[in-house]
């Protein structure tokens, strides 16, 4: 392999797998292929995979003197099953965490029998079909799904891809059943948003469905539902509301998998921001709102309008809460940190006459998007849970 000579100490990259391009001092290497990396002064980083059109100009796979090839891959996917398997009592989970499980790029989220899988990096692009290999001696799936598309892709230069790799029984993986918390989801995995479902929202739906007493619930940006559908049973009624009207045929569907009534719910196809207004000027109050929108931070330059649009959307929330309400935020963009949400907490309740407190922190499930010590960065899921006093 390739030597690359970096910037400042060993104890900078220690634990953290990136480096950026500015720190590179000197890289001969071809784009996406393995490479060792060293201090100034000779000092052995690790392996990682080079790619010099990317911020990230290096990802750290290992500490070790080695190629990423089929067998690490297998071995890397074998690893981050044992340390999930007996997490979860049924296999909907997120099996490979990019970073956090030594696979740069990688998120392969498992469906029961079938897995899902996003390449966000050169280096697993180019490895692809060993991947697939790996993927398929590992767990001998039913089905391989590749959802290999968004933003991160384009920061790679990489086009999108989303292709059905295998399907042994034929199934129809537009309606495949996910389970959770004693509920039954259709997920769509091919034309649905991401990898289809969001596990990493698992542990603050159970702790919103534990919490919520009764009343009336509106679910902004609802998706297919998962969060109205979990509320309802102690609901007086859910009023779910995205813009996209193909994920509420599924919530629709999602309604009657789950033996719900359908006189339970009310379901908008609008653009979320316009209906909050319509809410408010219609004098409709709610008991718990639960906003969790897709991510409005991509860059960093993007930083100060997401901001603003995330206070708007509190402001007009707190105007249909009932006294006493409830409502849950949630930002699934890393660029916005515990101290922007504290700021659009701050900003988004400064109502005169109501009075708001936290009363809760969420984060992404760290069970399976595991975050390690030295790389801040694998969190990327916040949010609060707000009372009025």
């Amino acid at each position: 392999m390739e030597r690359c000579i970096v910037k400042g100490s060993e104890f900078q990259y220690l634990n953290h797998p990136w480096v950026y391009s500015g720190n590179v001092l000197e890289c001969n290497a071809e784009k996406g292929s393995c490479v060792e990396v060293y201090t100034r002064k000779g000092v052995f980083l690790g392996s990682a995979i080079y790619n010099p059109e990317s911020s990230i100009a290096l990802r750290f796979y290992s500490r070790n003197r080695e190629e990423l090839n089929y067998f690490g891959i297998k071995e890397r996917l074998l690893v981050a099953y044992e340390k999930r398997k007996d997490l979860f009592e049924s296999p909907y989970y997120r099996l490979v965490y990019s970073e956090s499980d030594n696979l740069p790029g990688l998120i392969v989220d498992t469906y029961g029998e079938g897995l899902v899988f996003q390449i966000n990096s050169v280096g697993l692009e180019i490895r692809r079909e060993d991947l697939i290999k790996a993927l398929y001696d590992a767990f001998s799936p039913k089905f391989i799904v590749e959802k290999s598309a968004g933003f991160s892709r384009k920061q790679e230069g990489l086009p999108d891809r989303e292709e059905i790799i295998l399907n042994k029984d034929g199934l129809n993986l537009n309606r495949v059943i996910v389970e959770e918390g004693g509920f039954r989801f259709y997920v769509d995995i091919v034309s649905g948003q991401k990898t289809g479902f969001f596990y990493d929202q698992r542990r603050n739906r159970e702790f919103l469905v534990n919490y919520f007493s009764g009343g009336l619930v509106l679910d902004v940006f609802s998706y297919i539902g998962t969060f109205s559908i979990m509320l309802a049973p102690k609901a007086e009624k859910v009023f779910a509301v995205d813009i996209s009207s193909d994920a509420l045929s599924i919530l629709k569907e999602n309604i009657r998998l789950n033996n719900l009534s359908e006189k339970k719910f009310v379901i908008e196809t609008k653009d979320a921001f316009e209906f909050l207004k319509e809410l408010a000027e219609l004098k409709l109050k709610f008991d718990l709102v639960v906003l969790d929108p897709p991510s409005m931070v991509r860059r960093s330059k993007e930083l100060e309008n997401g901001i603003k649009a995330y206070i708007n959307l509190l402001l007009d929330s707190v105007s249909i809460l009932n006294r006493k309400g409830f409502i849950g935020v949630f930002s699934c963009s890393n660029h916005i940190k515990w101290d922007h949400v504290h700021e659009i907490v701050s900003k988004g309740t400064a109502v005169k006459g109501r009075s708001f407190r936290i009363i809760e922190y969420f984060h992404q499930d760290f069970r399976d998007h595991l975050v390690p010590a030295g790389f801040p960065e694998a969190e990327y899921l916040r949010g609060v849970l707000l009372k009025e006093d």
